[in-house]
Parts: structure tokens; C-alpha cells; sequence
């Protein structure tokens, strides 16, 4: 027999085998309406979970973190929800929040299978901002992410979390490579119901919590609130290098958050929602752990010595990272309002018509603290060390930078159903502002952009078993209109207009076994930092980051208690930008510079769910990410990197776990509940971790007293792994250590 015949038997026989059953494997499970629903999930006739927003997705390896779960695995923030997802990584160092708005590794990012081109979504509504971003300026390596995902809502708020995998979710822009996270937030009831929550653990953490819901006397006015207040002191890790548990200092912080929302339901279709959200913070910010080899006499007088002499960076500088102690009293805030307003006039086949205006305004502000460059310093953490810091600390009302974003716009959105048709399209037209303003000279530079982003696809039921989903997505940005801090005003980089299709099919073969298949182009604009990004006196010159992306998935019900599912996406990057050092012919050394580059980019995910008993139910989780970058316009793409060997794929895939294995055991019965997730990562550069490979799991239980009372317990980093995600060859190996054992318990009253 022939390779390809072969295959296709293969195939073929994979597909045929264990027919029976569906794709839910719960034993009380029904089917209404051709609709399959099982616990608080409703499922179609391909094994999708719908949603609010699912009229979206054509397919693809979709997660969905239901109310119920969230409701007893009790995640204080919304990436501790993420860490649950397969394939889904969140970098918080120390479990600090914030830190130097530009620089993502002092920010709560997310990736997706590797990459942190992720998109993050309220309700449908993309919440980055197109002029710039606190959190990354550029598109170089490491800093593609476009939020901080624990800086977008309160857990209070969130009845649900989507999480797409790959690049195929590119229907919600065609910049979301890695994926899309959107998330559906709480909606009012008929009856008043709420809920008074508490929650307090180590390191001296306590977090307050309430929420209200209820209608007025005809059911017609909807209204739903929530507030939260956490606070925390400064968090402990297992120090990888020495193996010794050390206190982070800097690390505390205090967030409070409030919000609502009204629906009013003027008949069937017609509707008004009005939603108000607020996140702030004020919050310490450490800007590297400490190298405890070198806390010494001898070590922190080199140390102080060598920086003098402009000898930085923890390479020529061992313990380098520990000058940056002296800035004392660092700390980063922030203060965020969004308000949505939404008139929905119809829904036909699942498809939301409306009309939706918003306003989204944050501040930001923070100091680096006292101390900078004064080589009288004593030791650290010495007696002498904490008098020393009296004297240098600024205080609060200090700041270091100051920054204004903001962003406003309509979205409207048609969706109609034409017999075998579902027609949908969407459109925003925003407006975004970036202000940057001197702390000293009280000036303000400004960078404004505009987009239109548009989308039209047809969903088409060839039959009960095969839809085909064409689409296009229309894209417009314009240039940036700059102002310096000096008043000049300049117009940076070029408006760009461009039109990337889609198409995305899905199959079911059988009630138990179906397939989808995908193709999208890839298009995200230059960011404001691109613009000047230098190799010595001359501009980068850089370019749009385009490319193409092919996915494909199968789900497949093996039996009543098991069901797998398998997921791959193929990224062919033609004009990725990445920032290396390459070899630079004029003065025949290698330098730092921002480059267009190939990039391709492999991602594979495996699921198995079992369900073992009444009570037990297990699931098994695979990924695997790798990356292949080459060179492009004659130039010799060769990093002197040489703790890698001069290898940028290296560098690329062992910075990052290339293999994540999960396993997430939970029980239920009618009072308590239980949950044990582990994550096991390997890949890792040696070189730039404290080790290849971490193990670390969480521990949840839960407990309904009452109807009305739930106590609660959680354990984070069960056995004190250390471990971290993040490094950068500059402050050396252990800069950015994830937290360390937590423990948490709380009550929850609801009414």
C-alpha cells in the first residue's frame, strides 16, 4: 500500500472507531433543539461550546471556563483562571501587579501555545489601544503582548471565559496570532440575588467582595453591581540558584474595582445596555529580585564600583541586578473607566444586530523611588541598609512618569439568516490617543491613530453536518500624528490599508466524531516604537508584520466517559519583526537591531477527558510550540549570542516551556468539590533558567455549608516549586522568580 493510501486508512479508521455516544461524555446530558446540554454547558452538533459570543467561532480549539467552574475553583484573578487552560501561560513575576509601563516582563502577560500576540476581548470588545500601550511600545522580541491581563477586570464581574487557540481566531483581527481571550461578563436576574465574599492567606493577602443583581417589578430593567477590594504584602519565592525561600520585597499591592451594569428590555428584540467598569491600583514594584550570592561586603563594593565605571548588565557585572535595590520606595498606579452603551434590535439564529458606543480612558503614574546612583549605600537588607532607605525614600507623591490613554469609539454589527446563509458583519471605527507627560518639565507628548476594522462572513450549512465559513476582514490605520514634548508636531509612518480572508470549514462524520479545517491571513500593524527603532545612527525601517495561517482540529467521543481532541496550526510569517543581534557589515561586528524576518511558527495541542465514576473526572492536556526563524533581504541573520551558540531559534524556543503537560483531576458530589491542577514544563533553556523543566500544581477545594454559605481553600505552587518564565541575559538567571507556596481561605454568603 502506498504512504499517502495508508495514511487516509489511517485516517479513516480513526475516525470510524468507538461511534457511539456524543461529544459529551457527562452521564445526565440531553438534546434539545439539536442542541446537546450537559451540566452549564450547551454544545452543537460539532462539539462546540455556545456561548454569548460563540456566533463568532467556525471551529478551532476552543476552551470555555464556564460560571460553575469559576464559581467553586474561586480564582482571585482572572489569570489564575488562564493558568487552567492548556496550552495558555501567564508571566507574573513574584504575583506582583504592574511595574515600568513599556517593559512586559513587569506585567501579567499571556501567551497562547508561545506567543503573546493574544487578543483580549470584553463582551466582543477588543480592549487595547491602537495609538500605543503601557505594557510593550514595539514589536520586538518578548514584548508583543497588548495588556495586562490582570489589569482588565475583577473576577466579580466574569460569568464566563473563551479562550481560542491559534492564530485561526484571527476573525476577532487579523493580528491575533497567538489567539483570543474574550470575556463574557455578568448580566442582572429577575429575582435580587447577591453575594458577600471574603478571602484571606498567606502573606498577608485579603481580598472583600460583594455583587448585586435584580430587575424591577415587570422584569423589564435588568441591573447588576460588583466591588472588590485585594490587598497583599510582599510575596516569598524558592530562589532556584541557591535554593533558599527568600521575601520579596516591593511586592505588595492594593487594587480595588467596581462594576455594573443595566439592561432594559423594551420588547423581544429590542434592548439597552448601559456598563460601567473601574479598575485601580496602587501598588509596590520591584524591579528584580535579588542575587543573594553577591549580598556581601566584597561583592556589593565590586558591584557599585563596576556600575561607576559603566560596567552594567549581569555578564561583565555578576550580581549586577542588585544595584537596582537602591531604588527604594518604587511603586506603580493606575486608574481605568470604560462605559459601554448598546442598543441590540435583533437576533436571528444566534446572531446579535446592534449598535455599541464606548469610551475607555486609563491613567497611569509611579516613581522609581529614591536612591539611584548613590554609592553610599550600605549593604543590603543590613540594619545600616534600612536606616540608609529613610532618608532616600521619596514617598507616593513622587512620580517618574505619567501616562494618559485613551480611546473611543462605535461598533456596529448586522447579523441576518438567508435560508442556508448566515450573514454577519461588524464594524468599529475608533479613535485612540496616547499622552505621555514629564514629570519634571510638566510637557506632554501625544501620538494619536485612527482605525476602521471591518468583517463580513456567511456561514454556510451545506447540510446538517458541514458548514463552510468564508470571510473577509477590512482593516484601516492611519498614520501617527505626533506631538514632542517641545510641541512639534510630525506625522510618523504611513497609513495602511489591507483586506485578509478567511475561510474555515467544519465536519461531523458521526454524532461522536467531527473535524474542522482553516485558513487565514495574517496582518498586524507597526506599533509607535517601531518607528525609531535603531541600528546605531540608522532607522530600522521596518514593515507591517504579515503572513498566513493554516489550522486543523478533530474531536472524537471514544465512549461515553472519553473523548479526545486534537488541534495543530501552521503560522507562515513572510514579515515577522524580531529584534536580535545580527551581523552588521559596515562596521563588521553584530549589533542590536529590529529586523523583518521568516517566521515559522508549529503549535500542537492534545486533550483526553475522562470521566472515572460518578464523582471523578480526569483531564490529560498536551502542547507543544516551536518556532523557525530565517533571514530575509540578503541580510546575515547570525545573534552573537553566545550562551546559545549564536542560535536564535534556541533562543526563541528554550525561553519560553516548548512542552507543557496538564493534568487537571477534579471531584464532585452534592456539597464538595475539589480540584488538583498540575502543569509540568520542559524545554527550557538551562543556560537561562534555574532548571529545564518545573512541576507546579494548585490545589482548590470547596464546600457548600449551606445553600447560602461556601467555605473555601486554595493552594498555589503546592510544593513550593522554583521556578520562572521569564529571563533576560542582562539581569542574569533567577531575575523573575514565579511566587512561591500560597495558601488562601474564604467564606462566600450568597442571598
Amino acid at each position: 500500500m502506498k504512504k499517502g493510501k495508508l495514511l487516509s486508512a489511517a485516517i479513516v479508521a480513526m475516525l470510524t472507531i468507538g461511534g457511539g455516544g456524543s461529544f459529551i461524555q457527562a452521564a445526565e446530558s440531553y438534546t434539545l433543539d439539536g442542541i446537546i446540554v450537559t451540566g452549564d454547558k450547551e454544545y452543537d452538533r460539532f462539539g462546540n461550546v455556545i456561548t454569548e459570543q460563540s456566533y463568532y467561532r467556525t471551529g478551532g480549539d476552543v476552551d470555555v471556563i464556564t460560571s460553575q467552574t469559576l464559581e467553586k475553583r474561586h480564582y482571585q484573578q482572572l489569570g489564575d483562571a488562564l493558568k487552567s487552560v492548556p496550552g495558555v501561560q501567564v508571566q507574573s513575576p513574584g504575583g506582583y501587579r504592574g511595574g515600568e509601563y513599556g517593559y512586559t516582563q513587569t506585567h501579567s502577560i499571556v501567551t497562547i501555545n508561545g506567543d503573546a500576540r493574544v487578543v483580549v476581548m470584553i463582551d466582543g470588545r477588543r480592549m487595547d489601544n491602537k495609538a500605543g500601550g503601557v505594557v510593550a511600545g514595539n514589536s520586538g522580541s518578548g514584548s508583543k503582548a497588548m495588556v495586562d491581563i490582570n489589569q482588565i477586570t475583577s473576577m466579580d464581574n466574569i460569568d464566563k471565559i473563551e479562550v481560542i487557540k491559534g492564530p485561526g481566531a484571527s476573525v476577532y483581527g487579523a493580528d491575533a496570532t497567538g489567539g483570543v481571550i474574550n470575556i463574557i461578563t455578568k448580566k442582572g436576574t429577575q429575582k435580587t440575588s447577591g453575594s458577600v465574599d471574603f478571602s484571606a492567606g498567606s502573606w498577608k493577602r485579603y481580598n472583600y467582595g460583594f455583587s448585586l443583581s435584580g430587575s424591577n417589578t415587570d422584569g423589564k430593567l435588568k441591573y447588576f453591581m460588583s466591588g472588590r477590594r485585594e490587598l497583599s504584602g510582599d510575596s516569598h519565592y524558592k530562589d532556584g540558584v541557591t535554593g533558599e525561600n527568600h521575601t520579596w520585597e516591593q511586592t505588595g499591592y492594593r487594587d480595588d474595582s467596581f462594576n455594573a451594569r443595566v439592561d432594559y428590555d423594551f420588547d423581544d428584540t429590542h434592548k439597552l445596555t448601559v456598563a460601567y467598569a473601574h479598575l485601580q491600583g496602587d501598588d509596590d514594584y520591584p524591579l528584580t529580585a535579588a542575587d543573594y550570592r553577591y549580598i556581601n561586603p566584597t561583592d556589593w563594593e565590586r558591584i557599585k564600583q563596576n556600575y561607576d565605571n559603566d560596567i552594567t548588565g549581569d555578564p561583565l557585572n555578576p550580581g549586577y541586578r542588585n544595584i537596582w535595590l537602591m531604588w527604594l520606595g518604587a511603586y506603580n498606579a493606575y486608574n481605568k473607566n470604560n462605559y459601554d452603551v448598546t442598543y441590540s434590535f435583533k437576533k436571528d439564529h444566534g446572531m446579535e444586530s446592534f449598535v455599541r458606543l464606548y469610551d475607555q480612558r486609563e491613567t497611569y503614574w509611579g516613581s522609581f523611588g529614591g536612591g539611584d546612583g548613590d554609592m553610599s549605600a550600605p549593604v543590603p537588607f543590613t540594619k545600616e541598609w534600612y536606616e540608609w532607605g529613610k532618608t532616600h525614600y521619596k514617598g507616593r507623591e513622587h512620580k517618574s512618569w505619567l501616562h494618559h490613554l485613551k480611546n473611543n469609539g462605535i461598533e456596529i454589527q448586522l447579523g441576518k439568516s438567508f435560508g442556508k446563509h448566515d450573514v454577519l458583519s461588524s464594524w468599529t471605527f475608533d479613535k485612540s490617543k496616547y499622552f505621555n507627560t514629564s514629570t519634571r518639565t510638566k510637557q506632554t507628548s501625544s501620538v494619536k491613530r485612527d482605525s476602521v476594522l471591518g468583517y463580513l462572513q456567511d456561514k454556510i450549512h451545506v447540510t446538517d453536518r458541514w458548514e463552510i465559513t468564508p470571510s473577509l476582514r477590512y482593516s484601516y490605520y492611519s498614520d501617527f500624528a505626533q506631538v514632542s514634548k517641545a510641541g512639534e508636531s510630525s506625522n510618523t509612518g504611513s497609513s495602511s490599508s489591507t483586506i485578509t480572508p478567511s475561510i474555515n470549514t467544519q465536519f461531523a462524520f458521526n454524532d461522536s466524531t467531527s473535524t474542522y479545517l482553516g485558513y487565514s491571513k495574517i496582518y498586524r500593524p507597526l506599533r509607535v516604537g517601531d518607528y525609531d527603532r535603531t541600528n546605531g545612527k540608522e532607522l530600522a525601517g521596518l514593515e507591517d508584520e504579515k503572513g498566513d495561517v493554516w489550522t486543523w482540529g478533530l474531536r472524537k467521543n471514544i465512549s461515553d466517559k472519553t473523548s479526545v481532541s486534537i488541534h495543530y496550526d501552521y503560522t507562515n510569517m513572510s514579515n515577522a519583526v524580531a529584534r536580535y543581534s545580527v551581523w552588521d557589515k559596515s562596521i563588521k561586528d553584530f549589533k542590536l537591531k529590529y529586523v523583518n524576518a521568516k517566521e515559522v511558527k508549529k503549535s500542537f495541542n492534545m486533550s483526553v477527558s475522562h470521566k472515572m465514576g460518578e464523582h471523578w473526572t480526569l483531564d490529560l492536556n498536551y502542547s507543544h510550540a516551536n518556532d523557525d526563524w530565517k533571514a530575509k533581504n540578503g541580510m546575515v541573520f547570525d545573534p552573537d549570542l553566545k550562551w546559545t551558540n549564536g542560535n536564535v531559534n534556541s533562543v526563541i524556543n528554550k525561553l519560553r516551556p516548548q512542552n507543557t503537560y496538564t493534568a487537571n483531576l477534579t471531584y464532585e458530589n452534592a456539597k464538595f468539590s475539589g480540584s488538583l491542577l498540575m502543569n509540568y514544563y520542559t524545554g527550557l533553556s538551562r543556560q537561562a533558567y534555574t532548571d529545564n523543566r518545573f512541576l507546579v500544581m494548585d490545589l482548590t477545594l470547596n464546600y457548600d455549608y449551606s445553600k447560602n454559605i461556601s467555605l473555601y481553600g486554595t493552594v498555589t505552587n503546592l510544593t513550593n516549586e522554583a521556578w520562572e518564565n521569564t529571563y533576560t541575559s542582562y539581569l542574569g538567571m533567577g531575575a523573575w522568580p514565579q511566587p512561591g507556596r500560597a495558601f488562601m481561605f474564604g467564606a462566600k454568603y450568597k442571598f
